[in-house]
């Protein structure tokens, strides 16, 4: 069998699952040509934050219904991948193409040195979060860490050059972050297995392509008979149609890297409180494949 053919066959797979997906899903459908074939990508629709609720016990569900493990369907992801990357940019070079996250989903709007240096803190403290530390100053505990962190000299560099009224909204800032996190991000057991800042690299077309992300916060472990991964993304920014995004890029980043879909997704923003979650489905993964798609298809054009 040839590697068209492969491809072909797993792009069927997935576009049949896609199809027999839970009919509740709010989405829309649209075709979209990569290379020799037609694949079906979702183009989901934004919902509402959820405001309501408790963020772990939506991710958590009901454990008897969560589905079993498709151990199938990574390959037939990555297939469609590869045969678009080709179509695209034929062979690239080694490391020629890197995407991420803003590659697929945009930017944040750019707040300035308060805006990056708050981020970077309420990151200090979801790390502290998730291993049980409760800060007595948020600052201050943030501030450490961020320096102890070994990785981040120019933030604090540029920390401690700011100027006394900068300094003073970013502690203002940063508290009211933290308190938003501590009421509403439950603490997470041990059982759980959180893992923070967890890395995700995966090469394309013999490593001429790189998808990169990075997961705020992930929970469960992969391996058993049903899915049991949870990815969280924490943002200090209210929440937007492009964290729909970065949610579905991550899921398709987890599946590429261990082989099994991950169970949930969702977003939380220290600004307000307000989460969403997402079941992570063939449709979702099939509008990851074509985001992907669409950012190396540009890179292409360039």
């Amino acid at each position: 069998m040839t590697a068209t053919h492969r491809t072909a066959r797993a792009t069927r797979k997935i576009e049949k699952t896609t199809a027999n997906a839970d009919a509740s899903t709010d989405a829309t459908y649209a075709t979209v040509t990569a290379g020799l074939h037609t694949h079906l990508v979702a183009l989901l629709q934004t919902p509402l934050p959820t405001s309501e609720g408790d963020l772990l016990g939506a991710l958590r569900g009901t454990p008897a219904l969560r589905p079993a493990v498709d151990r199938g369907i990574a390959s037939g992801l990555r297939a469609w991948l590869e045969d678009g990357v080709f179509a695209a940019l034929g062979a690239p070079s080694a490391g020629s193409v890197r995407l991420s996250t803003s590659s697929i989903a945009g930017s944040a709007p750019r707040g300035g040195a308060t805006a990056l240096l708050r981020g970077s803190l309420v990151a200090q403290l979801v790390r502290l979060h998730v291993a049980g530390v409760e800060p007595s100053d948020p600052f201050d505990d943030a501030a450490c860490a961020l320096e102890a962190s070994g990785r981040d000299d120019d933030l604090v560099t540029m920390l401690c050059d700011l100027d006394p009224d900068d300094h003073a909204r970013l502690h203002a800032e940063v508290l009211a972050h933290a308190s938003v996190l501590a009421e509403r991000f439950p603490r997470v057991s041990p059982r759980w297995m959180p893992r923070c800042g967890v890395r995700q690299a995966i090469p394309l077309a013999g490593g001429g392509v790189q998808l990169r992300g990075i997961v705020d916060v992930a929970l469960g472990a992969s391996g058993g008979e049903r899915a049991n991964v949870c990815l969280i993304e924490v943002t200090t920014s209210v929440l937007e149609a492009r964290h729909e995004r970065v949610l579905a890029y991550l899921a398709l980043l987890e599946t590429l890297r261990t082989g099994e879909t991950p169970l949930r997704v969702a977003a939380m923003s220290t600004a307000d409180g307000a989460f969403v979650v997402h079941d992570v489905t063939p449709t979702l993964l099939a509008a990851a494949v074509g985001d992907v798609l669409q950012a190396v298809s540009e890179c292409g054009g360039r």
